[in-house]
């Protein structure tokens, strides 16, 4: 597993762990962790990526916890698509977006922003780097 960190626009910072061989990558900030990955595994050029903001209790074998952002806490699985990795339901939960609880504008587009963030990041840092 390869370590290295990643500063974002909002000034968090995540402790990156890649599992090159698997093209999975967990993303730490502070005590939060994600699991992030392609969305279409053989498909190199989609910019597709799937965040697994997890739940408390998570049972998945990563120990995701959900992800703080500002005053919100997210959980559940979202897909970023796109040149500009714009979030949608992922197709496995498509009636479960864990942004729609945020009700401030505003605070729903930062979240949105900092997540499409951490997809770009994966795509054009990790992703490359294995033959998914």
């Amino acid at each position: 597993m390869t370590q290295t960190i990643a500063a974002f626009d909002n000034g968090m910072k995540a402790r990156i762990g890649f599992f090159k061989d698997i093209g999975h990558a967990l993303y730490a900030f502070g005590d939060d962790t994600i699991l992030v990955k392609p969305a279409y595994y053989g498909q190199p050029d989609r910019y597709d990526v799937a965040l697994n903001l997890g739940r408390p209790g998570d049972t998945s074998g990563y120990r995701l916890t959900g992800l703080h952002i500002g005053d919100w806490f997210l959980t559940g699985t979202v897909l970023c698509t796109g040149l500009d990795f714009t979030l949608v339901p992922h197709p496995h939960t498509p009636k479960a977006n864990p942004l729609a609880d945020i009700t401030d504008p505003d605070a729903r587009q930062d979240a949105a922003s900092f997540l499409a963030q951490i997809a770009g990041h994966f795509h054009g840092t990790l992703a490359s780097a294995t033959k998914w």
